[in-house]
């Protein structure tokens, strides 16, 4: 591909290892954005982005109209579902979904109407009268995540602000076959731009670098004339060479930077925050017209695609319905995202997502190849090719044996499984499948001790209750014993003392008795002597 001789306005460091696969993007960046004709159906999958699923608020058989919120954030780590456009919800139910198992998840499926109607919108243009919170709300609000491809919510990502002093657009673009990117700030460079001036009112004072690999002269070109048109001076424009995987979060900031991202830590550790292209439009569009995110820009490519190109393309739109209108009758396979990180799709009855970047329709043998695995030679290109300066050999024994904690202690979680070990493996052992497996293992074991952990927390609280229960029934019983005891002594008081009376009572009325007897004899006997 050609290159562009634009210099780059800052310096430009290196990152270890990386490749140079063949690029495949002439196929699909030389005509312009196109859009989609609507299918019968979308199928929106509530679990479309990183995070939990949202939470649907609509019913089977309720009218919505484009841009209505379907499914709210669960106020933790999700966010807002909106309809692609107008028509009926016809089922609330489990669908396959574009995700590597094949595995169902639950969707909210809406027949699509004729009329593409919108929602009543709510722009918020007065950007410099709004709140941080209101800001993040807004976005928030609009279903916005990161385009990229990791679909991280966008409101999350910007929460933290004490530290940051620069936002980078990561306008890269790596992984071959992949052009919305390119398209889009071909087409768009003054939006994009727009919307990284809309995350710097989220600072109180921030740089603006974008960084884009030297093989996208049109784009590098939009954006100098942007950047002129909005007077926009600030912003640095920095031209890397190409090389896979110059796109990732941490690669690129070592290029813009000199810097790593430290182990286990964040882009905000070194005060940064990145954005992709096609966000920063999304964040744009959420204020200057109050439009959320209902659709995105999706790389159409690979060789049995007949109509080769970018199309803005509703999320919920099923594979199959883009296959049908690129004409793509047999692809050998089916992949979402690019040949390197994205994945084959099991089932070509998935709905677009908006992680979704690229589908290729790829000729049989276009990508895939009949090469065996091979036992492993220990040549260490993959350790020369790791752009994470990781041990894959290393990595790939312990995941084999299932020495996790061996793994862990090899930095496994630093893999941003960019598959350039994979890539330059001469044995064609599929390394990032080993890495994947070892880590979706221990993230289980994780799961499943923390379950234990809390299961053993609520048995030995249960035991402590009932403990207590029986301590507190035994002190009660012998508190009731020891009133029924005083009960008794009490009574037993009372009556000595009634009879104690009684004796007195009859020891009076005794004496008594004997004094009006006396008296009685005397009486008589002075009665005798009278009448002698």
């Amino acid at each position: 591909m050609e290159r562009s001789n634009y210099k780059s306005e800052i310096p430009i460091f290196e990152f270890h290892g990386g490749i140079h696969p063949k690029e495949h993007k002439l196929e699909s960046n030389q005509t312009p954005i196109q859009k989609i004709p609507l299918p019968q159906q979308l199928a929106i999958n509530l679990k479309g982005q990183a995070g939990n699923r949202s939470l649907p608020i609509v019913n089977v058989g309720d009218k919505v109209l484009k841009g209505q919120v379907i499914a709210e954030s669960d106020g933790i780590f999700s966010t807002f579902q909106h309809a692609p456009c107008s028509g009926t919800v016809v089922a609330i139910e489990k669908r396959p979904i574009a995700h590597p198992s094949g595995l169902d998840d639950l969707c909210v499926v809406i027949e699509t109407d004729s009329k593409d109607q919108w929602c009543e919108l709510f722009p918020k243009k007065n950007i410099h009268e709004l709140e941080r919170a209101e800001i993040l709300a807004h976005i928030c609000e609009s279903g916005i995540v990161g385009l990229g491809g990791a679909s991280f919510p966008t409101h999350i990502k910007l929460k933290r602000e004490s530290g940051i002093d620069t936002l980078i657009i990561n306008a890269a673009e790596c992984e071959p076959y992949i052009t919305c990117d390119d398209r889009l700030l071909q087409e768009r460079a003054a939006d994009v731009l727009r919307g990284a001036q809309i995350i710097s009112h989220l600072y109180d004072d921030i740089n603006i670098i974008v960084g884009i690999e030297d093989n996208k002269p049109n784009a590098i070109d939009a954006l100098v004339d942007a950047r002129k048109q909005l007077e926009m001076d600030t912003v640095k424009i920095a031209v890397v060479p190409t090389k896979y995987p110059s796109g990732g979060e941490k690669q690129l900031i070592q290029l813009l930077t000199g810097e790593e991202v430290p182990h286990g830590g964040l882009p905000a550790d070194l005060g940064l925050v990145m954005h992709n292209v096609a966000t920063c439009v999304a964040i744009y569009e959420a204020f200057e017209f109050g439009k959320p995110l209902v659709s995105r820009v999706v790389t159409l490519t690979g060789e049995a695609c007949q109509k080769p190109g970018n199309y803005e393309v509703p999320f919920g739109t099923p594979v199959e319905h883009l296959m049908s209108f690129c004409n793509a009758t047999n692809p050998g396979v089916l992949v979402m995202g690019g040949p390197m990180m994205g994945f084959e799709l099991p089932n070509p009855k998935v709905g677009i997502v908006k992680a979704t970047n690229c589908i290729i329709m790829a000729a049989p043998k276009e990508l895939k190849h009949d090469h065996l695995a091979l036992p492993c030679i220990r040549c260490g290109a993959c350790m020369d090719a790791c752009p994470a300066s990781l041990l894959p050999q290393q990595l790939y024994w312990h995941a084999k044996a299932d020495e996790f904690e061996k793994a862990e202690e090899y930095d496994l979680f630093d893999c941003i499984e960019c598959g350039a070990c994979a890539y330059v493996c001469p044995s064609d052992i599929p390394l990032v499948q080993y890495y994947r497996y070892a880590k979706s293992t221990i993230r289980n074991q994780k799961v499943e001790k923390t379950k234990a952990d809390k299961a053993r927390l609520r048995h030995e609280a249960r035991n402590e209750r009932l403990e207590r229960v029986k301590r507190e029934k035994a002190e009660k019983h012998r508190k009731a014993a020891e009133a029924r005891r005083k009960a008794a002594e009490a009574a037993g008081e009372d009556d000595a003392k009634k009879a104690a009376v009684a004796a007195a009572l009859a020891r009076v009325k005794a004496k008594k008795a004997q004094q009006d007897d006396s008296d009685t004899k005397t009486e008589s006997n002075d009665q005798k002597d009278t009448d002698a």
